[in-house]
């Protein structure tokens, strides 16, 4: 263990966030499935309830309800407020565009966090870096289609999934050595989950019917298994380390979004994407050289 609390074990917070993304990308193609019939506020309300009574009885069990004092109450709401934010763009995405093209969009989380740092974190980016970022949102741009035609507006709902993602995993390694990876969940979860709630008195609620409850089962063991995963990772591994492995959730929204929809990725989607990674990775590389020199 490091003296910030976390662990040190590169193997481990890889192979957990590589299963929390492959959890999280099958997570994302069921909510766009329910999208079709269901208004996103239902969505995320009953995905919540679902998580939220496991996470419950695994607590109460670990120790009484003291377990579910957090060490840090306005940290444990900053997070909360990240996780409602990066729901409700990110679902609203799903319903409105492929699957493939919607994590495309999250990758740009990256190039956020390295845009913002001069003005939030006092940090000095140096022309390399902004480089990189405009190369970044330049292959934002080619995803989106670049035509007044065929723009997705919808691009406008899924780079703020990117941007409040960002601020969730930055506000997760911080409060991750002092606070378990099931209470952290547990209440991002109840936010969302209230917030969804009532936000759904906006929205005509539709009475699931049996199939449809399966769904929305599997919704919520798919979520929160992912983000407990993710969590976890965040704990065994710097964020440097395991922050390249997210890529590979594009892998598998081609894959699902091919069988489950039929979507190929188009040369605008392929390109595109290209340019966010490779914009992504040299920010990364340059964050990791400037930490050890």
């Amino acid at each position: 263990m490091n003296a910030g609390g976390h662990q040190d074990s590169p193997g481990r917070g890889i192979a957990l966030m590589l299963g929390g993304l492959l959890l999280l990308t099958i997570n994302d193609a069921t909510a766009k499935w329910l999208t079709d019939s269901y208004p996103v506020p239902q969505i995320i309300s009953l995905r919540g309830i679902t998580i939220l009574l496991p996470l419950a009885i695994i607590l109460y069990f670990r120790g009484g309800f003291a377990a579910f004092k957090p060490y840090r109450v306005r940290n444990q709401a900053l997070r909360a407020l990240c996780f409602v934010g990066s729901t409700f763009f990110i679902i609203t995405a799903l319903s409105m565009m492929p699957l493939a093209d919607a994590v495309a969009f999250t990758f740009t989380s990256p190039l956020i966090i390295a845009a913002l740092a001069p003005f939030l974190l006092s940090e000095h980016v140096g022309w390399r870096r902004w480089s990189a970022i405009i190369v970044g949102f330049a292959g934002v741009v080619v995803i989106a289609r670049p035509t007044p035609d065929a723009f997705q507006w919808a691009a406008l709902v899924a780079l703020g999934a990117a941007f409040w993602s960002a601020l969730r995993d930055m506000v997760t390694r911080r409060i991750s050595a002092e606070e378990s990876s099931d209470l952290i969940l547990f209440y991002s979860t109840v936010a969302v989950m209230t917030v969804g709630a009532l936000a759904a008195f906006v929205y005509p609620w539709r009475m699931p019917d049996a199939e449809d409850w399966a769904l929305f089962t599997l919704l919520g063991v798919l979520n929160g298994g992912a983000h407990y995963m993710m969590i976890e990772a965040h704990r065994w591994a710097e964020a440097s380390v395991i922050a390249p492995f997210r890529y590979t959730a594009l892998v598998w929204a081609f894959i699902l979004g091919y069988f489950l929809w039929g979507d190929v990725p188009d040369a605008w989607l392929l390109s595109g994407s290209a340019l966010v990674v490779a914009s992504g990775l040299y920010i990364l590389h340059r964050e990791t050289r400037a930490k050890q020199s």
